[in-house]
């Protein structure tokens, strides 16, 4: 191994069974989800944004006091666009750039709801104390 993992998954799918997988994902994850076909065009779009993109869908019981719709959710996980050293000012113009463009594919996507991970405006979430540069990503 080259020390870094792509993901978990790939991980169990390399080393477990099929069988053994299966139960180790209904585990971690509930019922079966299943692939949902991603356009060409959003395949390109993310290959040329450097990001991933994939889809499942997760059905549910049918209600007595509503009828079935389909929702479909954009979950983004984003990742550090410039060098830290760079100017705090380009750092966030990259960062918004990258995630707009992120979330037109979702919303040409068919998307009705997208969710950004929690402080994606800054390459660092959580500041163990107030540091400068670190404190001009602060919102008003």
């Amino acid at each position: 191994m080259s020390g870094e993992l792509s993901s978990v998954e790939s991980v169990l799918e390399k080393h477990l069974p099929e069988g053994e997988l299966a139960e180790v994902k209904r585990i971690l994850y509930g019922k079966q989800a299943r692939p949902l076909e991603i356009s060409e065009e959003s395949i390109n779009h993310a290959n040329e944004g450097g990001y991933d993109v994939a889809g499942w869908s997760i059905s549910a019981e049918l209600e007595e006091t509503r009828p079935p719709r389909k929702v479909t959710i954009a979950l983004i996980q984003n990742q550090i666009v410039l060098p830290t050293d760079a100017p705090i000012l380009d750092q966030i113009a990259a960062l918004h750039k990258r995630v707009g463009s992120i979330i037109e594919n979702a919303g040409k996507s068919g998307a009705n709801v997208v969710c950004l991970q929690e402080a994606w405006t800054m390459p660092f979430a959580f500041c163990t104390r107030e540091k400068h540069p670190w404190t001009q990503f602060a919102e008003p």
